[in-house]
C-alpha cells in the first residue's frame, strides 16, 4: 500500500508523515523540494499473538509507504503544481491522504479554512484529470475518422466522455459510478482524482479533544465527494511519541486522545482503500496479508505467490479467534473449525489460510 501525503505548505503535513513513519526530521533537507519516502508497519496484536502460539522464528506485518510530496505554493492556484516531476509520484500512490491547516498560523496571509483548502486541492486534482482525459478524448477521436473502432475503442471513447464532462463539471472521477469493465479503460492513466482521499484535518492543541466532531463537521461538506476525514493534532502527537508507554497512555487519557495518530491513519487509509488482512502462521513466521474485502481465496494465493494463485487446489481455513480460543490447529480440528474451501470462498479478516497447490 502506497499513500501520497499532498496539501498546502506550513499545514503540518511533513510533521505527519514523520509521526507516521517513525522517522526525525532533516534541517537541512526542510526547503528541499523532493519526495520524502518512509515505511511503516500496520500494527496488528493478532499476527503478535498467532507468533507466540506458533513459536515464530519471524512476524511480519501488512507494510504502508508513505510518500510527502512538496505542498502547493500559498497564492500558485493557477498554476497546478502536478505539472511538476513530483506529479509521477503521486500518479503511482494508491491513495491519497491531504493534510488541512485547522490552526492559527500567523506567517500565513490566509486564516484558517479546512474546507477552501480541500476544494483547493481538489480542484488541483481534477483539472490535472481534465488535462490528461481531453488529450487523450481528443486523439482517440481523430483516429476513429480514419478507421472502424474497435469495440475497445468504441467503450474508452465512451467512458472518456462520460468522465470528461464529470471533470468539467469539477467533480473528482472517484464518484463517476463505472463498470468494472469501464474503470479498467480508465486504469492506465492513473488519474489523480479517482484515487480515494482520506482529509487530515490539523488541529491545535487546544481541539485535541474535539478532533472526532470538528472531522465529523469537515466531512459533512465532503460526503458526495467521497472523502474520508479524520481530525488530529500532529504538534501534540509529536509530543506524546516521546514519552514512554505509561507517561503517554496518561498524556492521551487527560486530553481525551483515544488512539495515537498512527494508528488512527493507518487503519483509516486500511478501511478507505477496502482492505482486510487474512493471516498465515508457523514456526518460520507469522504473517499479515492485506486483501480487498470480496476477494477470494485463489486471490489470497496470488497475494502470497503468483505461483500459489496458479497451481491452487484448496484452501485451509480457520477463523483466528476460534484458532487463539482452541489453542492451535489441533484444538480446531477437534472441534470441525479447520475447513476446504475452494476457489470461490470469500475471505474473511482474520482468516488464517494454509494453500495446498500443486507443482
Amino acid at each position: 500500500m502506497n499513500i501520497g501525503l499532498i496539501g498546502t505548505p506550513q499545514s503540518g503535513k511533513t510533521t505527519i508523515f514523520h509521526l507516521l513513519t517513525g522517522t526525525e526530521a532533516d534541517a537541512t533537507s526542510a526547503h528541499k523540494r523532493e519526495v520524502l519516502r518512509g515505511t511503516t508497519h500496520v500494527p496488528d496484536a493478532r499476527v503478535d499473538k498467532l507468533s507466540e502460539m506458533s513459536d515464530s522464528k519471524k512476524v511480519i506485518y501488512t507494510t504502508v509507504e508513505y510518500l510527502d510530496t512538496p505542498g502547493l505554493e500559498e497564492g500558485a492556484s493557477k498554476q497546478s503544481w502536478f505539472d511538476s516531476v513530483f506529479s509521477s509520484e503521486l500518479k503511482n500512490a494508491d491513495a491519497l491522504a491531504l493534510v488541512v491547516r485547522g490552526f492559527e498560523n500567523p506567517a500565513l496571509t490566509e486564516g484558517i479554512d479546512p474546507a477552501r483548502d480541500v476544494r483547493r486541492v481538489q480542484d488541483e486534482l481534477v483539472f490535472a484529470d481534465l488535462i490528461v482525459i481531453e488529450k487523450r478524448h481528443e486523439k482517440l477521436q481523430k483516429q476513429i475518422r480514419v478507421k472502424v473502432p474497435t469495440s475497445q475503442e468504441t467503450l474508452e471513447l465512451e467512458v472518456l466522455a462520460r468522465a470528461k464532462e464529470q471533470l468539467e463539471a469539477g467533480r473528482p472521477l472517484r464518484v463517476l459510478e463505472l463498470q468494472s469493465n469501464e474503470k479498467k479503460s480508465l486504469r492506465g492513466f492513473q488519474l489523480l482524482s479517482e484515487k480515494p482521499i482520506l482529509v487530515i484535518l490539523n488541529l491545535p492543541e487546544s481541539s485535541a479533544r474535539d478532533a472526532e466532531k470538528l472531522a465529523a463537521e469537515l466531512a459533512t461538506q465532503f460526503a458526495s465527494d467521497g472523502m474520508a476525514v479524520i481530525g488530529l493534532s500532529a504538534a501534540i502527537e509529536a509530543e506524546i511519541s516521546q514519552l514512554d508507554d505509561e507517561e503517554r497512555a496518561v498524556f492521551m487519557q487527560d486530553l481525551g486522545i483515544t488512539q495515537p495518530a498512527r494508528e488512527k491513519v493507518l487503519q483509516s487509509s486500511y478501511h478507505l482503500l477496502g482492505l482486510q488482512s487474512f493471516l498465515t502462521t508457523g514456526d518460520k513466521e507469522s504473517r499479515a496479508w492485506p486483501i480487498h474485502i470480496g476477494e477470494t481465496a485463489v486471490d489470497a494465493a496470488g497475494v502470497i505467490h503468483s505461483d500459489l494463485a496458479r497451481g491452487f487446489i484448496r484452501a485451509e481455513v480457520v477463523h483466528y479467534d476460534d484458532f487463539v480460543r482452541e489453542g492451535g490447529y489441533a484444538g480446531c480440528r477437534a472441534k470441525g473449525h479447520v475447513r476446504l474451501e475452494g476457489k470461490e470462498y470469500v475471505v474473511k479478516d482474520g482468516d488464517i489460510l494454509v494453500i495446498r497447490h500443486s507443482g
